[in-house]
């Protein structure tokens, strides 16, 4: 390739499909209408069913749109989930792992299930769907994989310190994962964004957790924020 060869298209994404874990809610909406517009088809697994709302919004842009309701917390379900994408859109080029949840709580309080349950969403979710997709990019010799790290991957903070420990290990995850792909062409970064708002999760009856972004275990006043 020459240096005169240059083209704003090579920074486009057409052609290319991805994965948003939680993509139809929160920051991983935003995530799949950023992907989408610049011209990758998305695939959304989450628990959360928008009524077909981010369908229409990624739609508009002319890329495809894919859902598959499931808990990535689930035994074999993230392979499931790889493997459903690949089947609908015929590869996955990137990995954006943004699911989370955010239980809070006093210390006294804050017992082992909801410890237990953030590591599941925030943590081993994410190390599995890394794992999956990898099986596919490492013998394409290329991808990307993105993890939603958070400035609580270099703090401590309060009210939840399996959110603190779960973002501190999704941090160290990228790194190993970067130092292990590296070699095959793919690349692994974290992007740790400060407090935003959202709206609050819509309740889910009969599900366990949400797996879409970040939650509490109460809804927070309208025009809250909570930690990415």
């Amino acid at each position: 390739m020459d240096i005169t060869d240059f083209a704003m298209d090579l920074f486009g994404l057409r052609g290319k499909n991805a994965i948003v874990t939680g993509g139809n809610t929160g920051l991983g909406q935003a995530f799949t209408m950023a992907l989408a517009t610049g011209g990758a088809n998305v695939f959304v697994p989450s628990l959360a069913d928008d009524d077909g709302a981010t369908a229409a919004m990624v739609r508009a842009t002319g890329a495809r749109y894919e859902f598959m309701q499931a808990d990535i917390t689930g035994s074999g379900t993230p392979k499931r989930v790889v493997d459903e994408c690949i089947e609908r859109l015929g590869s996955v080029d990137i990995l954006i792992n943004s699911a989370g949840i955010c239980p809070l709580g006093e210390v006294l309080e804050f017992g082992r299930d909801k410890w237990d349950a953030t590591v599941q969403v925030n943590l081993t979710a994410a190390f599995e769907m890394s794992y999956e997709v990898a099986q596919h990019m490492v013998p394409q010799r290329s991808g990307k994989i993105i993890n939603i790290c958070s400035m609580f991957s270099f703090l401590g903070g309060r009210l939840s310190p399996a959110y603190a420990a779960t973002k501190h290990g999704i941090a160290g995850l990228t790194k190993a994962y970067c130092d292990e792909l590296a070699e095959h062409n793919i690349q692994v970064n974290g992007i740790a964004p400060a407090t935003t708002p959202r709206p609050s999760p819509p309740t889910r009856a009969a599900t366990r957790r949400p797996t879409s972004a970040c939650s509490t275990t109460s809804p927070p006043p309208a025009g809250a924020t909570r930690p990415t």
